[in-house]
């Protein structure tokens, strides 16, 4: 069962991912620098933010990694979305582990 919360939990990440790639990219496409830089600077604090406080959602939801800043990272990406879709994501973490 732990093998699929992994695998569940990383499809919802990469997902995560994937949508502000596409999002800063398109930010960028459409030369609307401003928005693309704020996404960033956005990122860049929440990974802040989560190594100054070692704030780490995965290791909450038993997920670790080989490397352990990258659970740290991570949540600091997925924070930078905002409060809303933190409270998604944790509603995924919370079903996939059947809670």
């Amino acid at each position: 069962m732990e093998g699929m919360i992994l695998v569940v939990v990383m499809a919802i990440i990469v997902e995560a991912l994937v949508e502000y790639g596409k999002s800063i990219a398109k930010a960028f496409a459409e030369r609307s620098v401003k928005t693309a830089v704020t996404q960033l600077v956005a990122i860049g604090l929440g990974i802040l933010l989560c190594f100054a406080s070692r704030g780490d959602l995965f290791s909450l939801a038993g997920v670790t990694f080989g490397w352990p800043w990258l659970g740290m990272v991570l949540t600091g990406i997925i924070i930078s979305r905002g409060a809303n879709y933190v409270s998604d994501f944790v509603k995924r973490l919370t079903v996939t582990r059947g809670e």
